[in-house]
């Protein structure tokens, strides 16, 4: 026999079996027991959270032959043909390979005619948010008005993207995100029929990487079933992620909390000689900051007991401004990472950024305000509403970007070569801003920057390249800051282009345009 995917497999196939939608399994059930089925029903919600399962249950449950209250009972010759995929009465469209308006006209054709074998013809159109515009609207009067005998069941991971008539037309169902406890005890209930062994700390591993998906869960839980048929081991499921162990990002937090530079450097060497991927390892870590922020601001969340208290623990020790300094520069190096030559040193660059004020030493105009002079211990305190202090100066990479602009120019392609050229450059707060005396110019290179920011990268050979900051300025010339001249004060300086003939001058020409041109060339000349 074919293998058979877990989810596929473990696919509810009757209301109770559908995880984590209670509010939505309540209403269906009981709009079954009261006859009062709807003609046009709404799934909407994330990946993986039951909305084609629900709709395929539902279209058993109203042709059912012998249901058994509100559940169908899967065994009739109705439920069956359903089940295999061979009632005509029954259709799943895929509207992401059937979306155009031609598509929508023959379904139209084909709702007038009666079912042939169960009480309702059920359409199931998954992703309907993929239809054009057009068959949107060939749509709508169906939808509105349809045949008495015709249930239409669309489900959407975008409904954002549904016109507003197409979603007042039906009833909608907002599936929420499955919690991980209760993705936890399913995978729980399948390796227990199974007679599998596991560890509670891999499926709640498996929970936390599934977000809210149980197909994702499933997924995983097969994948980590093939590593080892006996049952599923942490470990195993670390290694097949990639993924680095909370233990290691716990260590990570606490050593940022501590600045302590060596801790940080020696946690990343143990983790790449382990072979986690880098991207990975920062992506971990930006999550375990938020779960660690939620914890400390929240009694209640998405975690198991051990868990929270962990969490808990470590968020007093780290205030949140923190931690939400640390979300946004790993987020901004997970960014840069995509073009970075060495994707671990960029990695290691931001992390010892992070706990920077602890590890550099002091410079000599700090030593020199830590250890002030004679004068200024007899000096009165500074004002406390004096003007702020100036930024640093730029860095030496901003001003070899600055002094060779040209050098970057000739390495972009066209056009945007010649939109860079009419522009100059400063290096101001650490960004390099590119200035132009017009806004489509700058509008242009804006739409761009990120191939500006590869290149300048190549071009300097830079590990990260300066964030691009961009400024309009009305009569900018390049090179000059300065407001141009009049045009009058500049045809002054501009020098004449034919120069006078001394002799021609010193000679007594007569004033007629013809003893003019004889006086100046000759007729062989001419």
């Amino acid at each position: 026999m074919p293998h058979t995917a877990l989810y596929r497999k473990k696919r509810p196939r009757a209301f109770r079996e559908i995880v984590g939608q209670p509010h939505i399994v309540r209403t269906l059930e009981n709009q079954l027991l009261a006859k009062q089925i709807n003609h046009a029903y709404l799934f909407c919600g994330t990946r993986g959270t039951g909305k084609t399962s629900a709709a395929k249950i539902l279209a058993r449950a109203i042709n059912c032959l012998a249901p058994a209250g509100a559940e169908p009972c899967n065994t009739c010759e109705l439920c069956e043909s359903i089940l295999k995929e061979r009632c005509l009465d029954v259709a799943e469209i895929d509207a992401a390979s059937n979306n155009g308006v031609d598509n929508i006209r023959d379904l139209r054709d084909e709702v007038k005619y009666l079912p042939t074998q169960g009480r309702y013809k059920v359409y199931i159109v998954d992703e309907v948010h993929m239809l054009s515009p057009n068959a949107f609207n060939a749509l709508l009067k169906t939808l509105e008005e349809p045949p008495a005998h015709v249930v239409f069941i669309l489900a959407t991971t975008d409904p954002q993207k549904i016109p507003a008539t197409i979603l007042s037309r039906c009833q909608r169902y907002d599936f929420r995100r499955i919690s991980p406890a209760d993705i936890v005890e399913t995978l729980k209930g399948y390796l227990r029929e199974e007679s599998l062994e596991f560890e509670d700390s891999a499926l709640e591993y498996i929970a936390y990487h599934s977000d809210g998906a149980m197909r994702d869960a499933l997924s995983l839980l097969d994948q980590s079933l093939s590593m080892d048929s006996g049952g599923v081991s942490l470990l195993n499921v670390r290694e097949m992620l990639g993924a680095v162990d909370r233990a290691i990002l716990f260590e990570f937090t606490d050593a940022l909390a501590n600045n302590d530079s060596g801790a940080i450097m020696s946690i990343i060497s143990q983790a790449m000689d382990e072979g986690r991927d880098v991207s990975q390892f920062a992506s971990d870590l930006v999550r375990h900051f938020r779960d660690v922020l939620v914890a400390g601001l929240t009694e209640t969340g998405d975690f198991s007991s051990e868990m929270t208290l962990r969490l808990k623990a470590q968020s007093k020790s780290i205030p949140g401004g923190r931690l939400m300094e640390c979300i946004n520069a790993f987020s901004e190096t997970l960014r840069e990472m995509r073009f970075a030559p060495h994707m671990r040193t960029a990695f290691e660059v931001c992390a010892l950024k992070l706990c920077m004020p602890a590890t550099l030493p002091p410079t000599q105009g700090e030593i020199a305000v830590a250890s002030p002079s004679k004068n200024q211990l007899s000096a009165p305190p500074a004002d406390k509403t004096a003007l702020p202090s100036k930024p640093s100066a730029p860095s030496d990479a901003l001003g070899e970007i600055v002094s060779d602009w040209g050098k970057l120019c000739r390495s972009l392609p066209m056009p945007l070569r010649s939109w860079c050229g009419r522009c100059g450059v400063e290096a101001e707060a650490g960004m390099l801003k590119i200035i132009c005396d017009n806004d489509a110019t700058i509008t242009l290179i804006k739409s761009k920057q990120t191939i500006v920011r590869e290149a300048l990268a190549d071009c300097f050979n830079l590990t990260t390249p300066p964030n691009l900051a961009f400024e309009v300025r009305e009569g900018y010339n390049k090179g000059a800051v300065e407001p141009m001249r009049p045009i009058e004060a500049q045809r002054e300086e501009v020098k004449p282009r034919i120069q006078p003939n001394e002799k021609l001058l010193e000679a007594d020409t007569p004033n007629d345009w013809a003893s003019f041109g004889q006086a100046v060339v000759s007729d062989e000349e001419w």
